[in-house]
């Protein structure tokens, strides 16, 4: 009975939440600090574990992204699942430009693996998933799924409020599609901060997906809520930050 009410792939679910935070990068490329931050999963009103993540970069432009998510102690005896990501990359002139970009869920009974391997020379990227390699040809702008969230924070800081994005994601080029709908303040485990709210627009589903992103911090996502086809809600809220991601006034 427990383990159809907490499936084992939730936290998964959960950890991507940011991950589908899905723009593409803003047509310059805007400064972005390096920083960590940790956030709580949660299903409903049940902690169900915690996510970290780290920008890195170099004098060059390049940057590492990473970001873990593992389930809450007292929990982890039936969510066993541990999601890593990764994606490297650099910025220039057109924005963000991920080459690597690697996934690993792990501990669960649904345990996956890929890889992407971009070349913008060719605008093509190379799929590794479990035993299967694919390409498929991608236009500029195209992030993957984990850089999606460093192209929110420059895209707001382009004070866009309607996009539509590429994001190569298991060998298809899936579109989505971002409104700005509303500002609204949050009281959140790292404190209280005024937000600009998205809507992702979907059609024909009911699953529904809304983005909190605090301007103070750079655009961050400091709130992800969505709800699933069956109901069940999921929910990630920032817990801590480094203060280099407060913008400067």
């Amino acid at each position: 009975m427990l383990k159809n009410r907490y499936r084992t792939h939730n936290l998964a679910i959960v950890g991507l939440l940011l991950a589908c935070t899905v723009f593409v990068s803003a047509p310059r490329a805007a400064p972005l600090p390096e920083f960590d931050a940790s956030f709580k999963l949660s299903r409903g009103s049940l902690r169900i574990g915690t996510s970290t993540v780290t920008l890195s970069l170099d004098k060059d432009g390049h940057y590492r992204y990473e970001t873990r998510s593992t389930p809450s102690r007292w929990i982890s005896w039936l969510l066993k699942d541990k999601l890593h990501e990764l994606s490297r990359g650099y910025l220039d002139a057109t924005g963000l430009r991920p080459v690597y970009y690697h996934y690993k869920r792990s501990g669960g009974v649904r345990e996956r693996e890929a890889e992407l391997h971009f070349d913008w020379d060719q605008h093509s990227v190379e799929n590794h998933v479990d035993d299967s390699v694919w390409k498929m040809d991608i236009p500029d702008g195209t992030l993957d799924r984990l850089a999606s969230q460093l192209g929110v924070m420059l895209a707001l800081q382009d004070n866009k409020t309607e996009m539509a994005f590429n994001i190569a994601d298991g060998g298809k080029l899936r579109e989505y599609n971002f409104r700005v709908v509303a500002r609204e303040t949050l009281e959140l485990p790292a404190g209280t901060f005024e937000t600009v709210k998205l809507v992702k627009v979907r059609r024909h589903t009911k699953r529904e997906t809304y983005i909190w992103c605090a301007p103070e911090l750079g655009y961050l996502p400091v709130r992800i809520w969505q709800r699933e086809k069956d109901d069940d809600e999921y929910q990630s809220d920032l817990e801590s930050f480094s203060e280099s991601l407060r913008v400067k006034q």
